[in-house]
């Protein structure tokens, strides 16, 4: 088990990578995910692609391990660097017919430190910059909200269902035993133009979706990983 790994308990079940993908993959059969926060300096031994993720098995000092991370197109004895990720025990990927004692879960990797970032939630948690989108323009559904004006009246939405009507630019299915996706309307307030809704339904990135959630405020998972601010139990709304 690599140095400064901290271990915590989070009531889960845990279904990888999304509905999309349920074909190839099985729930985690083990409940307690560990969290890595320190700068990694790994190099490639063999790489796999399944089902839109890349899996690297990797060298680190002088140990070897697996990680999965978003398709990405890497090189066989390539240094690459990361920074957080989620660790997980007996991960089943039925795509590639195998068992993973243990594999870490991160967002990305990059080929210099200066590319990675601050650690962030391997669900895309409030620690990700907000995604840059142009020409985004999306009008409020009837009795709905804009990014902006959720975020501009935040406490007085606490604990109170909202409807939010935007366009996808990212999904983290599955994890949690619920989807994570990312809208945007072309609106902001203070730099912040996205918004982050659990749901059980599945959704593409580039659809265009009205929700109707509740809204929770600095929701803690643990570990420093807080969102300000969460749309949960997302009912997609035709």
């Amino acid at each position: 088990m690599r140095n400064k790994i901290n271990i915590f308990l989070v009531i889960i079940a845990l279904v990888l990578f999304g509905c999309k993908d349920k074909q190839g993959y099985s729930k985690i059969n083990n409940e307690t995910p560990e969290t890595e926060n320190s700068m990694h300096k790994i190099v490639v031994n063999e790489f796999l692609d399944a089902a839109g993720y890349t899996y690297i098995n990797v060298t680190e000092d002088d140990e070897d391990y697996w990680m999965a991370i978003p398709n990405t197109v890497v090189e066989k004895g390539a240094t690459y660097y990361y920074s957080g990720g989620m660790v997980m025990k007996d991960f089943e990927s039925k795509e590639l017919d195998k068992t993973f004692d243990f594999i870490t879960f991160s967002e990305g990797i990059s080929t210099s430190e200066d590319g990675v970032g601050i650690a962030s939630d391997p669900h895309a948690g409030s620690n990700e910059i907000a995604p840059v989108v142009l020409d985004v323009k999306i009008e409020k559904a009837k009795n709905g909200i804009s990014v902006a004006e959720l975020y501009a009246k935040k406490e007085s939405f606490l604990n109170k269902e909202v409807i939010v009507k935007g366009k996808v630019v990212k999904v983290n299915n599955g994890i949690m035993d619920r989807n994570w996706v990312h809208i945007v309307d072309g609106t902001a307030f203070e730099a912040k133009n996205d918004v982050t809704i659990t749901t059980k339904e599945t959704i593409k990135v580039g659809d265009t979706v009205t929700f109707k959630a509740v809204v929770t405020l600095d929701k803690d998972f643990g570990q420093g990983y807080v969102y300000p601010l969460l749309l949960e139990s997302g009912e997609l709304l035709k």
